[in-house]
């Protein structure tokens, strides 16, 4: 398997006075010129992981501490646009509303509940002789340092402006689990109610119909040419694809139709083994959105899933191709 670092090239690390995504869902700097040197390395997904500032603003508690992790997206915003009422409030009343007005927007984040100090995780990039500049620019962890990093237990946590995520009371998960898609469940036969037999299996790709911003809860504009996708194996992709089109009321604008699928495998193993060949290649390439779920465009979607050993796809029109590959 790749490693990690090849799906989150980049991590940052900033001090803030506290960790609330859920209020501002935005990672700003005061300077313009600080944010632009993030601005000009950054890519959509890169990681800023935050720690809590030797301040008197800051809890005593969570001084030199890990607080959280951010995802952020390279576009250049103002804090007004991603912050919520409550938040702007605060800032104006605390005699901060002119600071860390060039931001960029978090997509997700996870809160670190561990005493984990900031100069052991980071303990190359972080000095305390570098702590004001970390702070106010940020700096860039090493390789070594980010596997660290992706190794931390966290919790999901809400960001103000992006969809609500399910916050659970369940233990934490490495944060690299977030990031690589989840493995296909593996195939079993045998005796249970009834008898299921093993034999001719298909990989497929669903596509998503439907207003993919709205969907995602993100402008037009991010979004841009690109379709949400489901992929994976079954030995009636059709009735597969039904039982995914039940989940939605009647009156639904969203549909899931099937774009792609291979010529058969002779084993549900087989195809299993095609699907996660087939979920790193497009973890790598495409924005994953979660176990199966990604974001593309359709042409690199369906030529990527052309790559994949044995899949010998082709357009589906009517129903499955019963020939063997």
């Amino acid at each position: 398997m790749k490693k990690i670092i090849e799906e989150v090239p980049k991590v940052w690390i900033r001090a803030f006075w506290g960790f609330g995504p859920w209020e501002d869902g935005y990672v700003g700097w005061t300077r313009e010129g600080d944010r632009k040197r993030v601005l000009d390395e950054a890519q959509s997904g890169d990681l800023v992981l935050i720690y809590g500032a030797t301040s008197a603003e800051t809890e005593i508690s969570q001084q030199g501490q890990v607080l959280g992790v951010l995802e952020i997206d390279p576009i250049p915003i103002m804090d007004h646009e991603k912050s919520s009422t409550e938040g702007m409030r605060r800032k104006r009343e605390s005699g901060w509303g002119h600071r860390w007005t060039y931001g960029l927007p978090v997509r997700r984040a996870w809160r670190v509940t561990r005493q984990i100090e900031i100069q052991n995780l980071a303990s190359t990039t972080y000095t305390t002789n570098r702590a004001r500049v970390i702070a106010s620019q940020g700096a860039k962890l090493t390789e070594e340092e980010v596997q660290r990093v992706l190794r931390l237990p966290v919790k999901a946590v809400n960001v103000y402006g992006e969809p609500e995520v399910a916050i659970t009371d369940e233990e934490e998960v490495p944060l690299k689990e977030v990031f690589f898609p989840s493995r296909g469940v593996e195939p079993s036969f045998g005796s249970r109610n009834s008898e299921y037999e093993d034999g001719q299996h298909w990989l497929y790709m669903m596509e998503l119909k439907g207003d993919v911003s709205t969907f995602l809860g993100r402008p037009s504009y991010e979004v841009g040419k690109g379709v949400i996708v489901k992929v994976g194996f079954s030995n009636d992709p059709m009735r597969r694809c039904a039982e995914m089109n039940a989940g939605f009321p009647p009156a639904s604008k969203y549909e899931w139709k099937i774009s792609l699928n291979s010529a058969a495998y002779a084993s549900g193993q087989a195809a299993k083994d095609a699907e996660d060949i087939l979920k790193e290649k497009f973890a790598r390439r495409f924005e994953p959105l979660g176990k199966e779920f990604f974001l593309g465009e359709s042409d690199a979607l369906k030529a990527e899933f052309s790559g994949v050993p044995g899949a010998a796809n082709f357009f589906i029109v009517g129903g499955i191709n019963k020939s063997k590959s």
